[in-house]
């Protein structure tokens, strides 16, 4: 794939001139962008099917910290385990390391995983406060790659999203769109 972006700019650069072999580069990439964007996988999110050895439960995504006891409450009353979707399967907390596009592409994503280990860390407190058990974890930094990432190892049977009202919409609307279980938006103030 490498000699298919190189080729053209060299011989453009080599037989056309400095100009030519610029706009050449231009296309080129433009093309490779094209292509990246039309290779994106939109179909539905897989999860793994329950079985021995395989941990269960609600997948509750956080896109924004739980640090009142309302949102801790609504959170504990899903994942009640006298609630047959339920069981006693418990609750996977997941906190994308959410990061600027700079921070992305010169790899300077400390910040991102280190302010996602904190909105973990303050919500599995509010959490464990209220009386409710659960895991977590840090992951990737697109919202939608990261809960396909947890659901190849975690059989969740509905998915939680807290958030900020208005924020993450598209990422929300997305997820929904592909996943098969009953995705649960949770506002917090």
């Amino acid at each position: 794939m490498p000699a298919l972006a190189i080729v053209p700019m060299f011989v453009g650069f080599v037989f056309f001139g400095v100009q030519a072999g610029v706009l050449i580069a231009g296309i080129t990439l433009a093309a490779i962008i094209a292509v990246a964007v039309a290779d994106r996988d939109d179909g539905t999110l897989e999860v793994v099917a329950p079985g021995s050895g395989v941990p269960g439960g609600v997948l509750v995504l956080l896109l924004a910290p739980i640090e009142d006891p309302r949102t801790a409450g609504v959170v504990a009353a899903i994942g009640d385990p006298s609630r047959p979707e339920v069981g006693d399967r418990g609750l996977l907390v997941l906190a994308p390391a959410r990061s600027r596009l700079i921070d992305r592409w010169t790899d300077d994503l400390e910040p991102a995983r280190f302010e996602s280990q904190r909105i973990l860390t303050v919500s599995l407190a509010t959490m464990a406060a209220a009386g409710i058990a659960a895991e977590g974890r840090v992951g990737d930094g697109d919202v939608v790659q990261a809960t396909e990432d947890v659901l190849r190892t975690f059989a969740a049977t509905e998915v939680v999203v807290v958030a900020r009202g208005g924020e993450y919409e598209r990422q929300i609307s997305e997820l929904g769109d592909r996943l098969e279980v009953t995705l649960r938006p949770v506002v917090v103030a």
